[in-house]
């Protein structure tokens, strides 16, 4: 890469969010020490994490609305004006590459206004629709922002957009490369436990908790505890630690709740040993610190997007078949939360505490009944560098995690020609019958891509001759509608497709061109490569159902034989 490029990351979500993009920058920094890196976030999010994330980024431009909005003259001209005025700054000018990674309307316009040669990610184009035209930043758009089935961590998805591969042959990066620890410090551990999360779907209830910390302080006697959370979140504390049972625990207990900036609040988990708590920043702020984290996802996180990211990060998640919802998904039982007991995340916990979740020994101490409804995952890194959920024990996956694991391989190969070879735990004939189910949809969306190739070729064949038919251009171009249309009813048979459906929906709808053979050449284009990732869809799951058909025929005929 020349030297003295400038990099603009727009980034207008919340702390979490800035944390995962910090992380991305930072590995690409790593790649790229010579490129500028400049971040436009809120200021309300950014200010307290700037001395964090100024390690990466070389100037970041705060906006806020309430600035923007501020003073006597609300009119349109006065807002404007100051709206210019802030795009004026000279830390957003020159830019070369303009990247968005929030993907709200707010994020949108400024990709556009902000001057750039070149802009990934959502942006509004000339005809003031959002527009999108690199395929990671279209996978976000239709996956992450559409579904649960997405594969990827976000970091990885950023990375991607920035452009940032890693070659584990060489040397690696912040986030595969572990802290070496002096071996004098003192041994002892140091729990750091954020019990909180934003919203009451994605964080227990205190008596949960309650319990959680006295069975770990009861059977680890030099472990201290500190606890972590907002100002707002001062009665919860109390909630937990108020209890008879913690009493005589409470001189090793240090409640930090609404007692510590952000930044304090970063150096106190770097006298830490290890981080528990649900999905939230500072269970991110932990693995910048490398921290050994233990995340009990619940409501609507979707873990292998957010799960803190680097090694030594650990998983809880709900077998619970709504799992994982969407905050607007009206849920009043919360099973979710039911499904994970404290008595499992106490053994879990006194694990991890040790050398990290040790499955024999958990399941040994944990009756069946509290761990069949959960799994434990370890965030682990791939040859690529890049980080996959990987199942601890030998129970069979939930489906969901079968899908995505098959998603994933075909769009690694198909977006960066990456061979991703995940291991898959035996399947039971349940999902073994589902696969053939989606199969069977995955045949019929191969027909109708390419149903589309021949349609688009029809109007480039009838563009082509002395005399084209108009009527016959709009009958083929009527009849690639009605395949998007098909494409629709499709989704709704084979629900599992979504993701995939909607993916090649966003490509299609990005199409290059400026005339009628332009946009038939690149709908032909599009189509043919849904085509060929069908192919790999298809034949990832016959090769997964043609290895549990071989061993249970061979299964079969070793009962016969012994019969």
């Amino acid at each position: 890469m020349s030297q003295n490029k400038r990099f603009g990351i727009i980034q207008l979500t919340r702390m979490g969010d800035l944390i995962q993009t910090f992380q991305a920058c930072r590995d690409f920094k790593w790649n790229f020490p010579e490129v500028s890196l400049t971040l436009v976030a809120r200021k309300e999010f950014a200010s307290p994490l700037a001395a964090i994330l100024s390690e990466v980024f070389d100037e970041i431009v705060l906006i806020s609305k309430k600035d923007l909005l501020k003073g006597t003259d609300q009119s349109l001209d006065n807002y404007l004006e100051k709206v210019n005025t802030w795009l004026a700054h000279d830390n957003l000018q020159n830019i070369d590459v303009l990247m968005n990674f929030s993907f709200c309307q707010t994020s949108n316009y400024l990709n556009r206004l902000i001057p750039a040669t070149h802009r990934l990610g959502t942006f509004i184009d000339d005809s003031n629709q959002v527009s999108v035209k690199d395929q990671w930043s279209q996978l976000v758009y239709s996956m992450v922002m559409n579904g649960p089935y997405c594969p990827f961590s976000l970091v990885d998805i950023y990375k991607n957009i920035l452009g940032c591969r890693t070659d584990v042959t060489k040397d690696l990066p912040p986030s595969l490369s572990p802290i070496e620890r002096d071996s004098t410090e003192n041994t002892a551990r140091v729990l750091a436990i954020h019990p909180f999360a934003s919203s009451a779907k994605k964080k227990w209830k205190s008596s949960k908790w309650s319990e959680v910390i006295y069975k770990t302080l009861k059977d680890n006697p030099e472990l201290n505890i500190h606890l972590f959370g907002a100002k707002s979140e001062e009665n919860e504390s109390k909630e937990i630690l108020n209890t008879s049972t913690l009493k005589k625990y409470s001189s090793r207990i240090n409640n930090h709740v609404g007692k510590l900036s952000i930044s304090e609040t970063y150096t106190k988990l770097g006298q830490c040993t290890h981080f528990i708590g649900h999905d939230s920043l500072l269970g991110h702020l932990a693995k910048l610190h490398q921290l050994p984290t233990l995340t009990i996802s619940l409501g609507t996180v979707r873990p292998i997007e957010t799960t803190p990211y680097g090694l030594n990060s650990f998983v809880l998640s709900p077998r619970t078949k709504c799992f994982p919802c969407f905050p607007t998904t009206d849920c009043s039982f919360f099973q979710c939360h039911a499904d994970i007991s404290y008595q499992a995340v106490g053994e879990v916990l006194n694990s991890f505490l040790k050398d990290g979740p040790n499955i024999t020994e958990i399941c040994k101490n944990v009756s069946p009944f509290h761990l069949d409804s959960l799994d434990i995952y370890e965030f682990a890194p791939t040859a690529q560098g890049w980080f996959i959920l990987d199942k601890q024990g030998d129970g069979a996956p939930i489906f969901r995690e079968v899908v995505k694991d098959i998603f994933r391989t075909a769009l690694s190969y198909k977006l960066e020609e990456v061979e991703e070879n995940i291991q898959l735990a035996p399947l039971g004939l349940d999902h073994i019958n589902r696969l053939r189910q989606i199969s069977a949809g995955i045949e019929q969306y191969f027909e109708l891509c390419e149903f589309g190739k021949r349609y688009s070729r029809f109007i480039l064949t009838e563009v082509g001759k002395d005399q084209p038919s108009i009527p016959d251009i709009q009958e083929f171009g009527n009849k690639i509608d009605d395949i998007d249309r098909l494409q629709d009813l499709l989704k709704k048979t084979y629900p599992e497709l979504t993701c995939i459906i909607d993916f090649y929906k966003v490509v299609k709808s990005n199409l290059q061109g400026d005339n009628v053979v332009e946009i038939s050449e690149s709908s032909y284009i599009v189509y043919n490569d849904n085509g060929i990732l069908c192919s790999i869809i298809f034949d990832l799951i016959q090769g997964i159902i043609n290895k549990h058909d071989i061993k249970s025929r061979k299964k079969a005929a070793t009962k016969e034989g012994s019969a």
